[in-house]
């Protein structure tokens, strides 16, 4: 009989030396800590980011979109996507994503037409978006875009990730993004 008894001693020991919380001074004190458990923020790693699936998901929102394009235009892929860090922090600041366009009669493959085919893709429904960050750092506030024509790069644009993403869900339209990116004209 005692050995079924002896797990529950813990547990009795715990009730008997309860303090009495019908003291209002306890009670008090017992909501401070909870509060201050809820508030204090919880710091977390920062999860690996999966950019084959950013270049995975991309690419099936681009490829196939529109075959017109691609049949007398040019053809848009993403090659590659990485999250780049800060130096200092270690902090994940920058989506730069990797993209490639072939043209099929003549050079349609400027990097601002390739920045605007990439963002459709973004647009193509709110489950992209929503994967795609996801599968990023949250500190991410930067996106990257670096444009390649036929392997050779070509030029990289900069936009505000919070730009894009309020793009992409339709809060800001396409003539704000237009104005609030930047070309840089020399590339890494």
């Amino acid at each position: 009989m005692l050995r079924r008894l002896l797990p529950l001693v813990p547990l009795i020991l715990l009730v008997a030396c309860a303090p009495d919380i019908s003291d209002p001074q306890i009670q008090h004190e017992v909501i401070q800590t909870l509060t201050a458990t809820i508030w204090t923020p919880t710091p977390s790693a920062t999860p690996e980011p999966d950019t084959m699936g950013v270049v995975e998901i991309l690419n099936n929102a681009m490829k196939g979109a529109d075959p017109l394009e691609e049949t007398i235009d040019a053809r848009f892929s993403v090659l590659d996507a990485h999250v780049l860090s800060d130096h200092v922090t270690n902090q994940a600041v920058s989506l730069r994503i990797n993209t490639d366009c072939e043209w099929v009669y003549t050079d349609g493959c400027t990097p601002e037409k390739t920045f605007v085919v990439l963002l459709r893709a973004f647009r193509v429904n709110d489950k992209v978006i929503r994967k795609i960050c996801d599968d990023i750092p949250t500190t991410v506030n930067t996106l990257q875009v670096a444009t390649f024509d036929r392997m050779a790069q070509k030029g990289m644009l900069v936009a505000s990730w919070n730009d894009v993403v309020d793009y992409a869900i339709g809060r800001i339209n396409g003539n704000q993004l237009g104005s609030r990116i930047s070309r840089l004209t020399s590339t890494p």
